[in-house]
């Protein structure tokens, strides 16, 4: 399996992440630039060059516009998005990550994500960054992409909304149920565009997954830094085997609260970040019947999990277990089927993939068309199987 993995040590924004998959050298950048202007209906001057940060020579993408609108909103993005040439696949992908970054601009400024100024990230740089980005990583033919824990910087910065703090709300937002922290290094690190894409394509955070290198690129940043101020990518193959992974198991016996209360727990734990949650049935003291609730969770998010368990049943109590996971290599994919796309789940066992389409879409499908949904599990793993190696996909939690 063919995987990217994102060393962050500098953070991360979408011109040091495009200008790092050039820099592995496989992709030809003169006809990459030329793809670029027959996708995007814009004027862009795109100029990617060569410089050093501390030493270590990396490439570096500056995007030009030589008459920019003062401003765009995010529905002006979507339709120059929507209208463009790109490949069906590839703008849809590119939509889903502008929408993600417009949800939470529409958040925090409390308006409709359509009609969100995006201000600084509203230039044609963040599309080239967002679809030269996702356009590279289907070039090079990666499968899987995974990444360091993201640092954000910390002090102030200027913006058209006035000074804010690092990291800026929106990348902060974007960023939310991935493990991050400060640093010492003063300005902003990881762009919303940077926090967009990493939490889009990530699957895991962590140290570098047992892989062998094939190739390294540095993708810089604009300012220079007490260290050198690169995005540094590692493409290799990954051997299929289960892995580890370190989670925390907490638990709880409940006899004494309604169990209509656990669907609205179930979605507000899953919403959180758990990785599961699930209820056993069981016996207490005198005989008494109870349950056990069982939430699995990243390292990083036990506390709020725990918390949540707290204010949302009668327990007084909570057990807590550090716990080790084996998980297959796995991704997200998409399978074609004959009523659209259906998500799926991609396992590598014994050497060979195995596609698991989503329920809830099957689900869908079968109300719509009133087809007993095995048929449509069975047409689904069908058309998965003839379909080509999956793409990258959503951050996968296991």
């Amino acid at each position: 399996m063919k995987v990217l993995y994102l060393d962050c040590f500098s953070g991360i924004s979408g011109d040091m992440f495009l200008g790092a998959l050039l820099d592995l050298g496989r992709i030809d950048i003169s006809s990459f630039v030329a793809s670029l202007h027959e996708f995007l209906p814009l004027s862009l001057a795109v100029d990617i060059r060569k410089v050093h940060k501390k030493g270590i020579a990396a490439t570096q993408v500056v995007v030009s516009e030589p008459d920019p609108p003062k401003e765009r909103r995010a529905r002006d993005l979507f339709d120059l998005l929507t209208g463009s040439s790109l490949p069906e696949a590839l703008k849809e992908k590119a939509l889903k990550v502008l929408r993600r970054i417009a949800e939470v601009e529409g958040k925090i400024h409390g308006l409709s994500p359509d009609e969100v100024h995006l201000h600084e990230i509203g230039g044609g740089d963040t599309l080239v960054d967002v679809v030269g980005t996702l356009y590279a990583l289907d070039l090079l033919e990666v499968q899987a992409v995974y990444a360091s824990p993201i640092p954000t910087g910390r002090g102030f910065i200027h913006t058209a909304h006035g000074i804010l703090p690092v990291p800026a709300p929106a990348t902060l937002e974007l960023l939310r149920g991935i493990p991050v922290y400060t640093g010492t290094l003063e300005g902003e690190l990881t762009t919303p565009t940077g926090a967009a894409l990493v939490s889009s394509l990530a699957q895991s955070f962590g140290p570098c997954p047992p892989l062998v290198v094939q190739e390294v690129g540095y993708g810089a940043g604009m300012r220079d830094l007490e260290v050198p101020n690169v995005l540094r990518v590692i493409l290799g193959e990954r051997e299929e085997r289960a892995t580890p992974e370190k989670n925390v198991l907490l638990e709880t016996n409940i006899d004494d609260m309604s169990p209509q209360i656990l669907e609205y727990l179930t979605e507000r734990l899953f919403k959180a970040g758990a990785l599961d949650v699930f209820v056993t049935p069981i016996y207490m003291k005198k005989q008494r019947p109870a349950f056990t609730l069982s939430v699995l969770s990243p390292l990083s998010l036990a506390s709020l999990l725990r918390t949540i368990i707290f204010e949302e049943t009668t327990t007084l109590g909570v057990r807590e277990y550090e716990v080790t996971k084996w998980v297959l290599p796995r991704m997200a994919t998409e399978i074609p089927t004959p009523w659209g796309t259906v998500r799926g789940k991609a396992v590598t066992k014994h050497g060979r993939v195995v596609v698991l389409p989503e329920y809830e879409d099957c689900k869908k499908i079968a109300a719509q068309t009133g087809l007993p949904l095995q048929e449509v599990f069975r047409i689904a793993q069908e058309s998965a199987s003839r379909k080509e190696a999956p793409t990258p996909g959503h951050r996968e939690n296991h």
